[in-house]
């Protein structure tokens, strides 16, 4: 018996532009429009009546905007109900308020019918899934209780990679601790040449699998030299369809069952792979570098995860390649971002270019260069508290009650537009 099909509301003040919303999702399968309605009143009273599983919600209209009907069918039909905005406005504003007010998607027109289906259908998926682990009772982790590390960035070429690799070499030098490496950028990541490993088999191997369980993710899972473990991402972009939010839920909470620490390196968009590796995260590494650009971004990404309701506490700031001659100094920065840098990774091309080409982590070859001592002072920094402190907080991601995350939503076409514009 196949799934049944996902039930759509269609709001928008004008008539043609839901007549084209229904023709588009007639071209698919597996949608019934179950009504329409022309402003965000309607769209409460009906969406409160139809329960539908997504409401196609415009913006602008008379009577009742988008934005307060979605914020009224977000909390009251949180368990039912999903919102994707609809929009000719693109800008940063919009969609930082539409997020604010519990959007789980955002589509700016013109889309196709192929960007409409695929959003409709990841965000529903999404949502099962959240609400499912809503319903879950909160059971604590089998066997050890490891420290998730999720490193971020908004804006490429900062170092992130680098970092997530040598930190997680740094870490691995402690004895019987056990360490592994997550690649989640997972159509051109690059942990495992940095690592000069050719895996066979990757994250896309386990996605293939019916269930997630932890002999599969075992038998993907690479040994380096420096005795910390890999699973690498797939070996061509394509294979990344393959992946989703909810193998990356169920692979990280098998790896912290095993492994004293799992360090996670994240795409610089965020979409529901990388949303799911926040979501897990005992702590959240965001990684950025003095020029206004990357500032700018990572200000941006300050504000979306307070918005998701990531605790500020759990949220590390990495300043990578800070120097007197180039870029805004520090205090500028500390101040723009309204947070303390935690640590800043010093510019030292000489011992870093080398160690990238030659696939081997600075923090072995070269352990007493400043970056080196820099990226000890990271591992100091996420280092797990006392055992009576881990055992009260059980984890910044995981240890929260579910209703208080907002666990990978569809948010890809979001955030990607004005993160890395």
């Amino acid at each position: 018996m196949g799934k049944p099909p996902i039930k759509v509301l269609i709001v928008d003040d004008m008539a043609e532009t839901r007549e084209s919303l229904k023709k588009l999702l007639s071209f698919h399968g597996g949608f019934v429009v179950t009504g329409e309605a022309e402003n965000g009143k309607e769209a409460v009273a009906l969406a409160k009546r139809l329960r539908p599983d997504i409401v196609l919600m415009d913006i602008n209209m008379p009577v009742m905007g988008g934005i307060e009907a979605t914020r009224t069918i977000s909390v009251e039909m949180a368990m039912t109900t999903a919102v994707v905005i609809i929009s000719v406005q693109g800008e940063q504003d919009y969609l930082k308020e539409a997020m604010a007010a519990g959007a789980r998607g955002y589509l700016v027109k013109p889309f196709s019918a192929d960007e409409l289906v695929s959003a409709i259908r990841r965000t529903h998926d999404m949502e099962v899934q959240r609400r499912a682990h809503q319903l879950m009772p909160n059971i604590p982790l089998q066997g050890k209780l490891g420290r998730i590390i999720s490193i971020y960035s908004a804006k490429g070429g900062v170092g992130k990679t680098t970092i997530a690799v040598n930190l997680a070499a740094e870490l691995g030098k402690e004895r019987d601790r056990k360490v592994v490496l997550v690649d989640l950028d997972l159509q051109f990541g690059d942990v495992a040449i940095m690592l000069d490993t050719c895996p066979v088999r990757t994250i896309a191997d386990i996605a293939r699998e019916e269930e997630v369980d932890s002999e599969t993710v075992e038998a993907c899972l690479l040994k380096h030299s420096t005795g910390i473990c890999v699973l690498a991402s797939p070996l061509r972009p394509e294979q990344a369809e393959t992946v989703t939010g909810r193998h990356v839920l169920a692979v990280l909470r098998l790896l912290a069952e095993s492994y004293d620490f799992v360090i996670v390196d994240l795409v610089q968009r965020l979409d529901d792979i990388s949303l799911a590796g926040l979501d897990m995260a005992d702590t959240i590494l965001l990684v950025a570098s003095t020029d206004l650009p990357s500032i700018k971004n990572a200000k941006a990404s300050l504000e979306i995860m307070e918005s998701l309701g990531y605790e500020s506490s759990g949220i590390k700031l990495a300043l990578s390649r800070p120097s007197r001659e180039h870029g805004l100094d520090i205090s500028e920065i500390e101040k723009t971002l309204k947070r303390k840098v935690d640590v800043q990774i010093p510019n030292e091309e000489r011992i870093v270019f080398p160690s990238v080409n030659k696939g081997a982590p600075f923090v072995i070859s070269s352990p007493t260069a400043k970056v080196s001592i820099a990226i000890r002072e990271l591992a100091k920094i996420i280092s797990p508290p006392s055992k009576e402190d881990a055992a009260a907080k059980r984890g910044f991601g995981r240890g929260k009650s579910a209703p208080q995350k907002r666990t990978a939503g569809v948010f890809a076409w979001i955030f990607s537009m004005f993160l890395n514009g």
